[in-house]
């Protein structure tokens, strides 16, 4: 299940998802990704027909929690890590606890 309200902790391990805009296709095809709060464009395999300006989403899991600066680092689908600040998550699907026994 997704949520949009966002809790106000995060756990190690949560698939959480971070929309970017799109600046530029790239002759190779991949296309220059901004990301709220992280400085440094980021490159992706974009979906078909993609253009400069449009919006995409992308997914991945919480790889470590710094609550002091309060940011995430996330681990994206597409095999990169980048640091953000917690209010550049858009959705998150908590995973369900297995109780032992």
């Amino acid at each position: 299940m997704l949520h949009v309200n966002m809790p106000g902790e995060f756990e190690v391990g949560e698939e959480v998802a971070l929309a970017g805009t799109v600046i530029t296709i790239l002759a190779s095809g991949r296309a220059r990704v901004s990301i709220p709060s992280h400085d440094h464009p980021y490159t992706i395999d974009p979906p078909p027909k993609v253009r400069a300006g449009d919006r995409v989403v992308l997914v991945g899991d919480v790889t470590r929690i710094d609550r002091g600066a309060n940011k995430l680092s996330v681990r994206i689908d597409c095999g990169g890590v980048i640091t953000v600040d917690k209010s550049a998550i858009t959705r998150l699907r908590k995973h369900r606890r297995t109780s032992p026994g």
